[in-house]
């Protein structure tokens, strides 16, 4: 183990050499053969007490992995893994989900959208805990808001079908159109950028419109802070990939007071706080624009709105509720 392994501190065991770097994280997702007995090998010194994988493809690998070291597992589901077809629908996957959900003792999920999607996959509904993700507490300390006169919509992530950002530039040319005190941030990127700037110009709001780009997490979330109003108009893509739970952007977002308007998606509307935010209906573009106008009409709610979605983000999403979350988790399977 020394020759290729070191053990950083009393929680990671980092390979330090090119091929244990391989085998440990690369290989696994290649065999289920002798990745894992490479692992366990190097571990047996270090047994944790519960292994928790993060995505549940590198969890269906990692099965033989807990077996070896005879400890559970708990396998955290985020979106992707649980939405898209091939995940769903291809026998490729299904063999190794399916020896996952019989030997994981514990599945986290964001919220309850997520929930019925991992159940709907065959995964024992009694062994499903619901944790809601926290916000970066420290890194959003040191974001400070810089808001203008001008009324700023914000539409933040992967400029991907999921995202549903065609519906916010829609709604935004619908409601503003040639004003001059309203502006839309676009911050990100992605294979539809080419698809959205062009439906900018079509719309005629190209001297409304902020393309951001691909920021740093302290720049990203100050450009969202500097928003009224934050969109999140998520939908399920043509491949079949959601949100599954919800974006991070909107939790955080929420933790820097900015209100939103989001899809009634995933867990969208569980992440929203109640008083801080506005559900509607995916792909219904009037309804949008409706709200957006709605709220550039009210000031004082727009502020209230503010208020209530930070004290509900701090309430529910902050780190120590997470860890506790988890806490209870791992007691409970290694009991």
């Amino acid at each position: 183990m020394a020759d290729e392994c070191t053990v950083e501190d009393e929680r990671w065991i980092v390979p330090r050499r090119g091929s244990a770097a391989w085998l440990s994280y690369r290989g696994m997702s290649v065999t289920d053969g002798f990745s894992p007995l490479y692992l366990a090998a190097r571990m047996r010194q270090h047994r944790p007490d519960v292994i928790h994988v993060h995505f549940a493809p590198p969890a269906a690998q990692l099965t033989r992995f807990a077996s070896l070291l005879d400890r559970p597992l708990v396998t955290s589901f985020y979106g992707y893994d649980a939405t898209l077809n091939r995940y769903r629908e291809s026998w490729l996957w299904r063999r190794p989900y399916m020896r996952l959900f019989r030997r994981a003792s514990a599945f986290v999920v964001e919220g309850p959208a997520m929930a019925d999607r991992v159940a709907g996959l065959g995964c024992p509904e009694e062994r499903i805990r619901v944790v809601r993700l926290p916000a970066d507490q420290q890194s959003l300390g040191s974001v400070v808001p810089r808001k203008t006169d001008e009324f700023t919509v914000v539409a933040a992530g992967r400029f991907v079908e999921k995202k549903g950002f065609d519906l916010a530039i829609l709604a935004f040319a619908r409601a503003f159109a040639g004003r001059t005190d309203a502006k839309l941030i676009l911050v990100g990127g992605g294979p539809l950028e080419g698809a959205y700037r062009q439906q900018v110009a079509e719309l005629g709001i190209e001297p409304q419109v902020e393309w951001a780009g691909r920021l740093q997490h302290h720049e990203f979330m100050t450009r969202v802070a500097s928003a009224h109003v934050a969109v999140y108009p998520s939908v399920t893509a043509s491949n079949g990939d959601g949100e599954g739970g919800a974006p991070v952007t909107l939790i955080e977002g929420q933790w820097l007071g900015v209100p939103s308007i989001v899809s009634a998606h995933d867990d969208l509307p569980f992440v929203a706080a109640p008083n801080g935010s506005i559900t509607l209906e995916t792909r219904s573009p009037h309804s949008w624009s409706d709200a957006l106008r709605s709220l550039y009409e009210q000031p004082a709610k727009l502020e209230a709105m503010g208020v209530a979605a930070r004290e509900f983000a701090r309430s529910k999403h902050g780190p120590e509720a997470n860890a506790v979350g988890r806490e209870e988790i791992y007691d409970e399977v290694s009991a």
